[in-house]
């Protein structure tokens, strides 16, 4: 009980949580590392933390892309600004959930 308090929850259970999202893990993988190093269980409702930290990284997030933006206007010093994307999906077609945009 030596972590500090955030939103009425341990804070080490913030970093877990942000942690295992980072890595593209989940509940099932932060238990497995918690019992591999001996820890106490990690906590039973993830979602909690989940919810809790999305406002924080949507304003990251915006801030960054917002800079990003910014920067790119100044370096080509117009807002014209002509960029290339390239998208794919999990599956083929059009069907799937998962789609990733470069």
């Amino acid at each position: 009980m030596t972590s500090q308090m955030a939103n009425k929850k341990y804070e080490v259970n913030f970093r877990l949580a942000y942690g295992m999202r980072c890595i593209g893990k989940g509940q099932k993988a932060a238990q497995t590392l918690c019992a591999m190093l001996n820890l106490p269980s990690a906590p039973t409702k993830f979602v909690t933390y989940y919810k809790a930290l999305l406002e924080p990284l949507q304003e990251v997030c915006d801030n960054s892309m917002k800079s990003a933006a910014m920067e790119a206007i100044i370096s080509n010093e117009s807002k014209d600004i002509t960029a290339a994307f390239y998208a794919t999906w999990q599956k083929r077609g059009h069907s799937s959930l998962n789609g990733v945009v470069t």
